[in-house]
């Protein structure tokens, strides 16, 4: 008792030193909330949503061209805007204007009548394609659904002409009996979409329903506030080099206080810290931002005690390994970014523990990667 009475000693005066230190408390505390504001900001916002402005270039006069102009114009996250020239569309996507523009050929419906294959031309900014890709596989699935009308339509029109109803011989009785048969499979096919007799539900292993983040803040804050954590890497690790430089760690090791009661209490102030830091930003992000925090307290405090021994830890790993304080100070900076960027704190919307290959893999063995994860 009497060494956890020590070491909770030892833990208030560091905690006190630390915090006195204007400029780590701004890094610590300040830094990552405007920094996360910023990128929030710039992604999108809070509950907005993703807006994805799009220019649309259709020169199909045809119904399958006016279809897919009015669908991409209903779809709420997509900003539309119709021009008639492909060159002006796409000046406006290079010039980063538009996250992408979508062409319509002019012959487009008239081949898809034909049963004939036919292009839409999809062009992206590269430095939004993670954003494009949704843009792309929202058009895809609108041309799915045109194909299969195309086909059902080529299909009526084939058995007609072999039954010796064509446009050529009888068109009138061609037209009449194609929509007729067109009106049947088409109301069928509504109906079967609307009272589809499968349900297919999201569910996690527990029962519970999958909650879909729908806040660009319970991405990008975590990511920046995990980042900044690490900041206690050179601070204690420089904190503790300074003492055994000015002969002030001599004397402590000298007192009547065992090292576990110095070394916990120094791991105990800068865990203490890193969990002041994520309860300040994400209570703010909660109280202010309707940033979700999950729904198990005890999940999130266990994460972030863990997330504050690990910086810590770390620290005095620096701190063992360095030969001066400028070196620490410079090893923990170098870790804090290299990991950062591996681990995806710095590119929250786009991590690289998401992807796949040896750089996911590394991603993945980070414990920011694993900490953003977690959280």
């Amino acid at each position: 008792m009497d060494a956890i009475r020590k070491a909770f000693a030892v833990a208030g005066i560091n905690l006190r030193l630390m915090m006195s230190d204007r400029g780590y408390m701004v890094a610590m505390f300040i830094v990552p909330l405007i920094v996360g504001f910023f990128s929030s900001a710039v992604s999108g916002g809070g509950d907005g949503g993703i807006n994805l402005p799009v220019v649309l270039v259709n020169q199909d006069p045809g119904a399958y061209g006016e279809a897919i102009s009015d669908i991409l114009g209903q779809v709420e996250e997509i900003d539309l805007l119709e021009l008639d020239a492909t060159s002006t569309a796409e000046e406006r996507v290079k010039s980063g204007e538009h996250l992408a523009a979508v062409i319509i050929p002019l012959d487009f419906s008239q081949n898809i009548d034909d049963h004939e294959q036919t292009v839409i031309t999809v062009i992206i900014d590269p430095a939004q394609a993670s954003y494009a890709n949704i843009l792309t596989s929202i058009v895809d699935e609108i041309a799915g659904a045109l194909a299969i009308q195309g086909e059902i339509r080529f299909g009526i029109q084939e058995v007609l002409a072999d039954m010796g109803y064509d446009e050529t011989s009888s068109p009138g009785f061609a037209r009449a009996a194609q929509a007729q048969v067109e009106g049947v499979l088409f109301t069928q096919m509504q109906q079967m979409q609307s009272d589809n007799p499968i349900m297919v539900t999201s569910e996690t292993l527990q029962g519970e329903r999958v909650f879909v983040w729908d806040n660009v803040f319970s991405v990008i804050l975590p990511a920046f506030t995990v980042m900044f954590a690490f900041f206690v890497v050179p601070a204690l690790s420089t904190e503790l080099l300074k003492e055994k430089e000015q002969g002030s760690l001599r004397r402590l090791v000298a007192a009547p206080l065992s090292r576990g009661s110095l070394i916990g209490g120094k791991v105990l102030a800068s865990t203490l810290l890193v969990f002041i830091q994520v309860s300040l930003i994400f209570g703010i992000g909660a109280i202010i931002l309707d940033m979700p925090v999950g729904n198990s307290p005890l999940a999130l405090l266990l994460v972030t005690i863990s997330l504050g021994l690990v910086a810590t830890t770390m620290g005095l790993l620096v701190a063992a390994t360095a030969r001066s304080v400028d070196q620490a100070s410079s090893i923990g900076l170098l870790l804090i970014f290299v990991l950062g960027f591996l681990s995806g704190s710095l590119t929250p919307t786009a991590p690289l523990y998401k992807g796949e290959g040896f750089l996911a893999l590394l991603s993945r063995l980070t414990p920011q990667a694993q900490a953003q994860i977690a959280y």
